[in-house]
Order: C-alpha cells, then structure tokens, then sequence
C-alpha cells in the first residue's frame, strides 16, 4: 500500500510541473505579444504633446501612462534634440513600450504628479507641480540629450502655477 500512494504521490508532482511549464511558455508568448502587464505599473502608455523649445533645437515630449483601475496615470518627460524627435502623433494614441523603454537617456521628469511645465529659455525648463500629496518621482536636473555639449536645466518648483505653463 505505501508504494503505491508514493507513486501515486511523485506522479503528482510531475504532472503540476508539466502544467506550470506549460502556463510560463504561454505566458511568456503573450507577454512577447501583448506590452507588459503590471499592478506596479502602467499597462499602456499614450501619446499626450510635443513642445518645442523657443529656438526649435529641442522638443519636449509627455507620454502618459494608464495604468487602468490598477494605478493613477503616470508622466514621463523627456527632452530630444528636435532631428531625432518622435514624430507628433493624435494626442491619445497608443505609444508601443519597446519604443519608449529605451529613452532614459532623454527622460528628464516620471512620476505620478501631474505635471505642468514650460521652456523658460533656449536651454530651460520648468517643471511645477501643484499636488496636495506629492508622490514619489525621478527627476533629473541636468540633461545632455544624445551626444549634444548643451546642457538643457531643468527646474522643479513646487506648488506654483503659472499662466504661462503647458498642462497634459
């Protein structure tokens, strides 16, 4: 009796790994297909404007997050230089992730805050947030996008507003 419910009991185990091995390999396909699924994160991501600085060298470019019922939408700026800008798309448009996961190096501002902003100069930006309950975020003060010398600054102010300001 006991060598058979030991059988009966490896046997088990075999068929619920043949079964995880099966759901990984089709999770892992649809994840190749479908953008990356996450409670931690936005599920998609879409286009929201381009502003260009006063001297048309660089553009500002939003792309915002959805996160659906999981998460708050997500800002995400980042400064181009104006030859390698994403091409202006209908505000609203789907943004593919493996087109934006690689830009870090532009990316000057991601967070949940809501953000409004604006070229204050050739080289200059201001970033406001005006939120109740500031949540966490990356910003960077410094940007050199590309291989340019020019250092773009940006600067983040905190419960300010101004008429001049470009909202999403």
């Amino acid at each position: 009796m006991r060598t058979t419910s030991a059988k009966f009991s490896v046997g088990c185990v075999s068929c619920k790994l043949g079964v995880i091995a099966i759901f990984a390999f089709l999770l892992a396909k649809l994840g190749s297909i479908v953008p990356p699924f996450s409670i931690f994160g936005p599920v998609r991501y879409d286009w929201d404007l381009r502003l260009p600085s006063p001297d048309r060298s660089y553009d500002l470019v939003v792309i915002r997050g959805d996160a659906s019922a999981f998460d708050d939408f997500t800002y995400r700026i980042y400064v181009f230089p104006h030859d390698v800008s994403p091409s202006d798309r209908r505000k609203g448009s789907t943004v593919e992730w493996n087109a934006i996961r690689g830009e870090d190096g532009y990316l000057v501002y991601s967070g949940y805050n809501y953000p409004m902003f604006r070229w204050t100069g050739r080289r200059s930006i201001e970033i406001d947030l005006h939120e109740l309950y500031v949540e966490p975020f990356e910003f960077n003060p410094v940007k050199r996008p590309g291989k340019s010398d020019d250092a773009i600054l940006v600067s983040l102010e905190m419960d300010k507003e101004s008429a001049a300001n470009t909202m999403p």
